[in-house]
């Protein structure tokens, strides 16, 4: 019989939800909410898991108070969350991401992108017991706001990644129109901000994924043995940019453009007040998945994945992406999504946030798209996040 997966979700009611998916008799899953933690803060926004370690950090929002915060629990194996370390920090955590350096084993850092604080923070982590203390802040200052006023009155970085050397920290800012770029000390695990990616004024660049070939190294990659590419959704432009990255003998990233898309499909911007959200790449690494909020596209509160074809089967990488289309996202406001670690079935659990749901569609390797919905999940509140337990 197969076993049941896990996974988490933040709610915006100050809730982190644990939630079962067992296989049903039809075909489908069942998803069920076995456990509840309102430790994370009011208004959780993201979760980060460091499955090997049983750690699950929480960034808190803090939509309605004057700071945000982030929490670390441990994961039990009941579906519980043990509160371990929780801190106040500057206003409007939305995504982190860990990181370590040669010259600091044992140890983790952990970076933080704040969209209404203009700012970026970092931490040091103990990834043992989760325990994690405030490294270094980064203010962002603009000296007026962008071409889209209201939405780009000031710096908002939005996410926030590793590169794939583990060289640089990357946080795409939707206030300013940059990708900001740090390199990270291999000494000491300290960010230092270098020149940022400049993107087209208006752009709004939100979430990325970086593509390289599957048994690709490091040390191949900093070389420039292999093609390496990394996508960018800009939310305001509803677009897809592709860029061919290198790496230049002083180690520094450099930057091509080779591709722009509508997330609808060519130049279309799609319909009005529809926003792009997150990216990923597939379980195969030959397609890109992006997140199309509140465009109804499938009928009332039914949004939109759009599918590009962005290497062959063989692993050779293409130039320029092309456009698939569309499939439904079967809920309204797919904030995030992540696919599932399984190789035997990849899923994808969808954060709705307007929907206040969770949902789980198939992917299907064959034809490259998402599939059926397999389970899904009314929740209490607006869900912004939701993470697979590896």
């Amino acid at each position: 019989m197969a076993m049941a997966s896990r996974l988490y979700a933040a709610s915006y009611t100050g809730i982190v939800s644990t939630l079962s998916l067992a296989p049903a008799s039809n075909g489908t899953g069942n998803l069920s909410v076995i456990a509840e933690s309102t430790g994370c803060g009011p208004s959780p926004s993201w979760l980060m898991l460091d499955g090997p370690h049983e750690i699950l950090y929480c960034l808190d929002e803090g939509l309605n108070v004057p700071n945000g915060s982030i929490a670390s629990f441990h994961t039990n194996a009941n579906g519980s969350l043990d509160l371990i370390k929780h801190v106040e920090t500057i206003s409007g955590p939305v995504m982190s991401v860990l990181y370590s350096v040669p010259g600091a084993p044992g140890r983790k850092f952990m970076a933080v992108a704040h969209y209404d604080g203009s700012a970026v923070t970092t931490y040091s982590v103990n990834p043992i017991t989760g325990i994690f203390n405030r490294s270094q802040t980064f203010n962002f200052h603009m000296d007026g706001p962008g071409p889209n006023a209201e939405r780009q009155d000031a710096p908002h970085p939005h996410g926030a990644y590793l590169d794939p050397t583990g060289r640089y920290v990357l946080v795409p800012d939707l206030g300013a129109d940059f990708v900001r770029i740090f390199e990270v000390n291999q000494r000491t695990g300290q960010l230092e901000e270098v020149s940022p990616l400049v993107t087209k004024p208006g752009l709004g660049p939100r979430h990325l994924a970086f593509w390289t070939p599957k048994s690709a190294t490091g040390i191949q990659i900093a070389n420039g043995e292999v093609e390496v590419y990394f996508y960018l959704v800009s939310e305001l432009m509803n677009t897809l940019t592709g860029y061919k990255v290198s790496y230049s003998e002083s180690g520094s990233m450099e930057f091509t453009s080779v591709y722009e898309e509508s997330t609808f499909g060519g130049q279309n911007p799609g319909p009005d007040g529809s926003k792009a959200s997150e990216i990923a790449i597939s379980p195969t690494n030959n397609h890109v998945i992006v997140s199309n909020r509140l465009d109804s596209i499938f009928g009332p509160n039914n949004d939109s994945f759009a599918i590009f074809s962005i290497a062959n089967d063989s692993g050779t990488a293409f130039t320029k992406p092309s456009f698939l289309g569309l499939e439904p996202a079967f809920g309204v406001n797919p904030r995030q999504f992540e696919i599932s670690p399984r190789k035997h079935q990849h899923l994808v659990a969808v954060a709705l946030q307007d929907g206040e749901e969770v949902v789980v569609t198939k992917w299907d390797e064959k034809e490259g798209r998402t599939g059926a919905l397999y389970a899904k999940k009314a929740m209490k509140g607006q869900i912004p996040a939701v993470a697979w337990d590896h």
